[in-house]
C-alpha cells in the first residue's frame, strides 16, 4: 500500500503555512504584474520587432514578461506580419485579444503613416488562468502504488522508494500546455530516468515496474 508521508501533524503545520503565506503572495504578484495590453514596436534603425507586455499600471511587466523578439525586419508596427507573429506569441502564453479591442498607434504616432509602436488590450485565456490556479494551488494527489513510499520533498516532487530499496525523484511542474511529469534517480537524482510527460501514469511507470528503470 502507497504511504505518502507529510511528517507530524505539528511539522506539517508549521511548513504549510509559511507555503500558504509564499503562494498567496506569488499569486497576488502575478495578478498585479499579469499584461493588460502588449504593444508591437518596430525599430526605425534595425527594421527588428519585439513584442511588449504592459501591466494594469502602464508600465512594463516584470522578467518574467520579458520583451519577446518577432522574426524578419518590418516597414512598420501595423504591417499584417508583424501583428500576426504578435498573435502567434499571445496565443501561446495564454492570452487574447479583448472584446472589440484592436491594434492602433500608441498615442503620440497616431496619424503617422508609418507608427514605429502598435499597441492593443488582451485578456489572459480560460487556460491561463487555469494555469495559475494549478501554480498557487493544491499540488495533485498521488494514486496508490502498490509498495511504494512517497515523500514529500518540496512543492511539486516527491521522494519515492520503491520495494529493491532504490529511489526516484518525481516532479511535478505545471505548464499551460500541459503539465510536465519526470523521474529522475541515480546518485543524487543526476539519471533522468522518465523524460518529462504530460502524463502522470507514464511517469509513475518506472516505479510500478521499477526493473524497467535504469541502473
Amino acid at each position: 500500500m502507497t504511504t505518502i508521508n507529510h511528517g507530524s501533524g505539528h511539522a506539517q503545520r508549521a511548513q504549510l503555512l509559511p507555503e500558504d503565506r509564499r503562494l498567496e503572495l506569488n499569486r497576488a504578484s502575478e495578478e498585479r504584474s499579469r499584461p493588460v495590453a502588449v504593444r508591437a514596436y518596430v525599430s526605425p534603425i534595425t527594421s527588428r520587432a519585439a513584442l511588449h507586455w504592459v501591466n494594469a499600471d502602464g508600465g512594463n511587466s516584470p522578467s518574467l514578461w520579458d520583451p519577446v523578439p518577432l522574426d524578419g525586419t518590418h516597414a512598420h508596427a501595423l504591417r499584417d506580419e508583424v501583428l500576426n507573429l504578435a498573435g502567434t506569441v499571445l496565443a501561446k502564453r495564454g492570452f487574447n485579444y479583448a472584446r472589440g479591442a484592436y491594434w492602433q498607434p500608441v498615442p503620440g504616432e497616431r496619424g503617422t503613416a508609418r507608427p514605429a509602436t502598435a499597441e492593443v488590450a488582451v485578456v489572459a485565456t480560460r487556460a491561463y488562468l487555469d494555469l495559475q490556479t494549478r501554480r498557487f494551488g493544491p499540488t495533485p494527489e498521488l494514486p496508490e502504488v502498490p509498495g511504494v513510499t512517497f515523500t514529500t520533498t518540496q512543492r511539486g516532487q516527491w521522494s519515492a522508494t520503491v520495494p529493491d530499496g532504490r529511489t526516484f525523484l518525481l516532479t511535478w511542474t505545471p505548464h499551460l500546455d500541459g503539465d510536465r511529469w519526470t523521474v529522475r534517480g541515480g546518485d543524487q537524482n543526476s539519471d533522468l530516468i522518465r523524460p518529462a510527460t504530460t502524463s502522470m501514469e507514464k511517469a509513475l511507470f518506472v516505479l510500478r515496474h521499477p526493473s524497467h528503470a535504469r541502473h
